[in-house]
């Protein structure tokens, strides 16, 4: 938080050093762009280490508290039996840096460039691992545009609400391309307990949930035929018929204070060649035992 705050201080204060102590122009943008980024940076991890496990710790208790006899209606995606994978949010984040990346460069070749040429080797490589840096950004933007521009958002549309032990996970993926028949599309269940872990600092102080672990304990993959795979309009359905194992814990709040997620990951090919996946975490619950669903409430029935 820290570093946020001397960042936004100082980010804000720019104008003033710039009009009133004399700051030359190109220093001060110079600067004005490495506070975005460095906020851009700071915020992000701020959300990833401390407020996303915070929010999910949160929901966790919320959940185990609740006792509601239908779980999965919960969700707004799951209620509504059509979840969307899109990378729009991170080819976004990526041109963000990008643009910041490569303003501060053209700052610093602007006002300092020939200084820079006539320094040491060490200080000019260093010079050049930023740039690689921003290549490399600017190629991760691109590309991951170019694969958002080309497959759009993936829907998949559940028709076994929730998947049950022991029975099929009914539904299907509509892709807006037609997949490769060269080279089989597959559908990836797995299912893994998430532990958010605590870290104790040294001078014992609790600090909030930083990090998680994931431990796998179910892994399957079909292959879809060509023949498998309907076209429908503008669009071609990938058909999605999966047994849930039937010791399957259910979604959510698992006993030991974990999260048990169930995600469906989809794996193929464009004709021009291009990977494409997109996962789905989808509602597996025994329903039967769920109090007020599936069969008759023996309390009631007194």
């Amino acid at each position: 938080v820290l570093p946020v705050v001397l960042l936004a201080v100082l980010l804000v204060n720019l104008p003033t050093l710039y009009r009133e102590e004399g700051l030359p122009l190109f220093p001060a943008l110079l600067a004005g762009e490495a506070c975005l980024i460095g906020l851009a940076v700071c915020l992000f991890g701020l959300y990833v280490i401390v407020l996303e496990p915070r929010r999910n710790r949160n929901r966790l208790r919320r959940e185990r508290a609740s006792g509601a006899s239908a779980p999965w209606l919960g969700n707004q995606q799951w209620a509504s039996k059509r979840l969307t994978h899109t990378r729009l949010g991170k080819v976004l984040f990526l041109w963000l840096f990008a643009v910041n990346w490569w303003a501060a460069i053209w700052f610093v070749a602007s006002d300092r460039g020939e200084q820079i040429l006539q320094q040491s080797w060490p200080l000019i490589v260093l010079c050049l691992v930023f740039v690689v840096i921003g290549v490399v950004t600017l190629w991760a933007a691109v590309r991951n545009s170019i694969s958002w521009a080309r497959f759009g958002t993936t829907t998949m549309f559940i028709d076994t609400l929730p998947g049950q032990p022991g029975q099929d996970f009914k539904g299907y993926i509509e892709l807006g391309f037609k997949p490769e028949t060269k080279v089989h599309t597959k559908l990836q269940l797995s299912g893994f307990v998430r532990r958010w872990t605590q870290r104790i600092a040294t001078e014992g102080a609790r600090r909030m949930n930083d990090r998680h672990d994931e431990a796998p304990f179910f892994d399957y993959e079909r292959r879809i035929k060509a023949a498998e795979i309907k076209e429908t309009g503008r669009c071609f359905r990938v058909p999605v018929n999966l047994k849930i194992p039937n010791d399957a814990p259910s979604s959510g709040p698992s006993d030991d204070g974990g999260e048990v997620i169930w995600k469906l990951e989809l794996l193929s090919k464009s004709p021009d060649g291009n990977s494409f996946s997109a996962d789905f975490e989808i509602p597996v619950f025994d329903a039967t035992a769920v109090h007020g669903f599936g069969g008759v409430d023996e309390r009631r029935a007194e």
